[in-house]
């Protein structure tokens, strides 16, 4: 486990500095608003730093988006690695968080959520906005709305096969609430990634330093299941799904980018890679 993951959460002044120096190290562990444009960032952000004056920290991107500020297009708060720094050895926030990042609540009310806590509703709220700043529904709209813009962004999936991988039943219901928290439509953030011959699936998976991606993939060499993992010293690639017709996954570093990983879903065989 990194020795992060035990550290408070910074103060703000030390948001302003890792803002100010854009320090990867905080990278997804708070988010900048910006009050005259409405919009916020990563502390990462290559932008102009605005004023601190106009600057309000917030612990995740559901607590700035709660409040109305809509995600940057340059810096993309959906790329932001995980955050664990927050979390204080609140360890219900955490279950509770893991289970909404594996799309529960897309399933069961907030009720029930609760119940598997073994807390009540109410209480539960109370924590997730202590700690995050925003309620439990509200972080996995966030979450789902974020992905969302990532698929649109780098892959050509169609609107509604985003839609449905985002978590949502319905396109109407997709692209209004898209449009709320973006101020635009999805096809306005329609990319055209170059296709590929083998038509993977491509998303960038961002990390915060010191995670050491080469390290870990030694560790993982020495221990790769014969036949399901292959690892070597630029990615690790694994089998997955049904053995009569199996996919591949592939993880590996992303070109030209110091913090970010390449993730690769293809629908063929190793064999045929």
């Amino acid at each position: 486990m990194n020795t992060q993951d035990s550290l408070p959460a910074p103060s703000t002044a030390a948001c302003e500095i890792a803002r100010l120096s854009r320090d990867a190290r905080f990278d997804g562990v708070f988010f900048t608003a910006v009050l005259s444009t409405r919009i916020y960032c990563r502390p990462v952000c290559p932008a102009r730093p605005p004023k601190a004056e106009n600057v309000v920290y917030y612990p995740s991107a559901a607590a700035a988006q709660a409040q109305g500020f809509r995600p940057c297009l340059r810096c993309r708060p959906e790329l932001a690695p995980g955050n664990q720094l927050w979390l204080h050895g609140e360890h219900l926030v955490a279950r509770a968080l893991k289970l909404i990042n594996e799309g529960y609540l897309a399933d069961h009310s907030l009720e029930t959520l609760a119940e598997r806590m073994h807390i009540g509703a109410r209480q539960l709220r109370r924590l997730f906005v202590q700690h995050l700043g925003a309620p439990p529904m509200a972080v996995h709209a966030t979450q789902r709305l974020l992905f969302a813009k990532q698929l649109l962004t780098e892959t050509d999936l169609s609107i509604t096969e985003v839609a449905m991988a985002s978590g949502f039943r319905s396109l109407r219901r997709f692209n209004a609430a898209f449009a709320e928290a973006n101020h635009a439509e999805p096809r306005a953030f329609r990319r055209s990634p170059k296709p590929r011959a083998d038509k993977a699936l491509v998303l960038r998976l961002g990390f915060r330093p010191p995670y050491d991606f080469q390290a870990l993939l030694g560790f993982l060499q020495t221990r790769a299941l014969p036949g399901i993992e292959l690892v070597d010293a630029q990615s690790y690639q694994r089998v997955m799904g049904d053995p009569a017709a199996p996919g591949w996954l592939r993880v590996s570093a992303w070109p030209g980018e110091q913090h970010a990983l390449q993730l690769e879903l293809l629908n063929v065989p190793p064999s045929q890679m």
